[in-house]
C-alpha cells in the first residue's frame, strides 16, 4: 500500500474505516522539504468511559489495557530564504528565494487541520517516513514565523504539531496477532525493531508494540548487546 519515503510527508483522507484509508477519500499530500532531526513518540492509556452503574447515574471506567495509542511529536522547518537548496512544498514553478511560504503553510493546514468538505472535521492524516507510517489525526499545530522578506512576508517558519493514532477494532485485533512463542533476542549490528518484527511476526508493522513492551524511548538506534524481548501477541 505504502512506499517508502526520503522525505516525511502527509497524506490526508477524509475517511478511516477497517484499519485504513481509502484512496478514494484522498484529500491532499504535503511532502517536507526539510526532515526533522528527531520524532518523538508516547504511549497513552486506554480513554476513560462512562458507563451506567446500579444507582442509574453514570460511574467513569477505563477500557481494558488492550492497546497502547500512540501520538507522535515532530518538530521540522519550513524555508525560502535560500539557505536551503529545495524549496518547500506546493510553492509554484514561480516562485523565487525569498518569496513568500504562504501557498506552503495553506497546503500543510489543508491536509492536517482544516476541515474537508465531505466530512466536516479535519481529515484523518497518514505520516509517513521511510517504514514508519502511522494513521491519525493532528492536534496542537503551531506555527511560529522567525523570517521575512522586505515586504513583510514570511520566508521561514517553525512548526511542531502532535498526531494521535486513530484506532478502531481491526487496528485493534491486529496488534494482538501473533506465533505462540515468547523468546529473547540479543541485538547484533544492524538490528532494527522493524527487523526483528518482520522476522518474528511476518509483519515489520508491530515494531512500536515492541517498542512499547520494552519500554524503548524510540524505536531508533537499538544499543548491540542489549536484550529485546518478543512476545506472543493475544489473539
Amino acid at each position: 500500500m505504502f512506499g517508502f519515503n526520503k522525505n516525511l510527508s502527509l497524506t490526508a483522507y477524509s475517511k478511516f474505516d477497517n484499519g485504513q484509508t481509502s484512496f478514494f477519500s484522498y484529500v491532499g499530500k504535503y511532502e517536507l522539504q526539510i526532515n526533522p532531526e528527531n520524532i518523538a513518540i508516547s504511549f497513552g492509556e486506554p480513554a476513560a468511559t462512562d458507563e451506567p452503574n446500579s444507582a442509574g447515574g453514570k460511574s467513569t471506567t477505563r477500557k481494558s489495557p488492550v492497546y497502547n495509542q500512540q501520538t507522535i511529536k515532530v518538530n521540522f522547518t519550513i524555508d525560502n530564504s535560500g539557505a536551503v537548496p529545495s524549496a518547500p512544498d506546493n510553492l509554484s514553478f514561480f516562485n523565487f528565494n525569498g518569496d513568500s511560504i504562504k501557498d506552503s503553510i495553506d497546503q500543510l493546514l489543508e491536509v492536517t487541520v482544516k476541515p474537508n468538505n465531505e466530512s466536516h472535521s479535519p481529515p484523518f492524516v497518514v505520516l509517513q517516513w521511510g517504514a514508519f507510517i502511522l494513521v491519525g489525526k493532528v492536534f496542537d499545530l503551531n506555527i511560529d514565523y522567525t523570517y521575512f522578506n522586505i515586504q513583510g512576508d514570511p520566508v521561514r517558519a517553525a512548526i511542531s504539531f502532535s498526531l494521535i493514532e486513530e484506532v478502531d477494532d481491526v487496528v485493534i485485533s491486529r496488534a494482538f496477532r501473533s506465533p505462540d512463542i515468547t523468546r529473547i533476542v540479543t541485538v547484533k549490528d544492524g538490528d532494527s525493531l522493524i527487523a526483528l518484527s518482520k522476522s518474528s511476526y511476518d509483519d515489520p508493522m508491530y515494531y512500536m508494540q515492541l517498542a512499547s513492551y520494552n519500554s524503548l524511548p524510540s524505536f531508533r538506534g537499538l544499543k548491540i548487546g542489549s536484550q529485546i524481548e518478543i512476545p506472543p501477541l493475544e489473539k
